[in-house]
């Protein structure tokens, strides 16, 4: 083998590991999405600490988000329209199947403030 031929081929086998790693980086697919877990959002004088956050939970998986308020209020979660009142200084848990595809916003009500931006993805 000339020394112009082990070049070719070890740029060649440079290329294969380098589409490799990108494969394996990303997953093998674009497509896919990551289901949030567990989310918290923390709202101080009636605005969420941090700014309005924004969360992904795959279709089928489970919906699991709290709010912990300084701030007495009704916590309206949009789309799936489940509300709860949350007490100064307390907290509400929404938990339920993530059924029903989109973007739906999580609001303290009477305020009129985005807390969450959520997506139920395919």
């Amino acid at each position: 083998m000339s020394r112009n031929q082990r070049l070719v081929v070890l740029g060649l086998a440079a290329l294969v590991v380098v589409v490799g790693v990108i494969v394996i980086g990303t997953g093998g697919s674009s497509n896919s999405t990551k289901s949030a877990g567990p989310t918290t959002v923390v709202v101080r004088d009636a605005k969420p600490v941090g700014g309005v956050k924004d969360v992904t939970f795959k279709k089928g998986d489970n919906v699991d988000l709290t709010v912990q308020s300084d701030t007495a209020d009704e916590v309206h979660f949009h789309g799936y329209d489940v509300h709860k009142d949350v007490t100064k200084g307390g907290s509400v848990h929404f938990s339920f199947p993530a059924s029903i595809e989109g973007k739906f916003i999580v609001e303290l009500e009477s305020h009129k403030q985005t807390l969450a931006n959520v997506t139920v993805a395919p």
